[in-house]
This record gives C-alpha cells, sequence and structure tokens, in this order.
C-alpha cells in the first residue's frame, strides 16, 4: 500500500486488488484523525465487532475484517485481520509525520 500526501497536503493511500477497498477506507474514515485510529486498534482488540464509519462499515472475527460500502454496489471485500491492523497501525504513523 502507497501512503502519500496530495497537493493539499491530505492523507492518501493507494493499493490494488483486495487492499484497494482498506486504502479507500483508511482515507475516508479514519482519514487524519489519529485519535480515532489508535480507538479503532483498540475496538479491534475484541474478538468480534461491528463499526460504521462515513463510507464504510467494517465487522471482523478473529481472522477477517469485512469491509463493506455504505454507498456503493462495491460489495464486502474480507481481508486478514494481521493484514487489516497493520495497514491501520502504518497509517497512524504516516499521519503523525
Amino acid at each position: 500500500m502507497k501512503l502519500y500526501r496530495d497537493e493539499h497536503n491530505d492523507p492518501r493511500a493507494e493499493a490494488e486488488g483486495d487492499l484497494a477497498i482498506l486504502a479507500a477506507y483508511l482515507e475516508s474514515d479514519v482519514q487524519e484523525d489519529k485519535e480515532a485510529a489508535i480507538e479503532l486498534l483498540q475496538f479491534l482488540e475484541r474478538k468480534h465487532g461491528e463499526r460504521i464509519g462515513n463510507a464504510y462499515s467494517i465487522t471482523f472475527d478473529d481472522k477477517y475484517v469485512s469491509i463493506e460500502p455504505l454507498h456503493d454496489a462495491e460489495g464486502v471485500q474480507k481481508i486478514g485481520r494481521n493484514i487489516f491492523f497493520q495497514a491501520v497501525e502504518a497509517w497512524i504513523v504516516f499521519i503523525s509525520d
């Protein structure tokens, strides 16, 4: 996943394939809110749960995080829980710079 700042200094994420929806989730629902990102990691420490954001809802169990667009017909994308966790950690480091 590529993390960068655009011409307006807004944080952006790009990824291909299965991770594209994760990149979009970070941009739209986590944004540049470090505290929200940390809360998300704490929330993921539970075994199961659901969270609804601006553009996506996520549900998770002990193996996968499912990301579902709220306003689009893209469909649900399952991502390994560890991959999701690592991406959020990387996003926190990136937006903290």
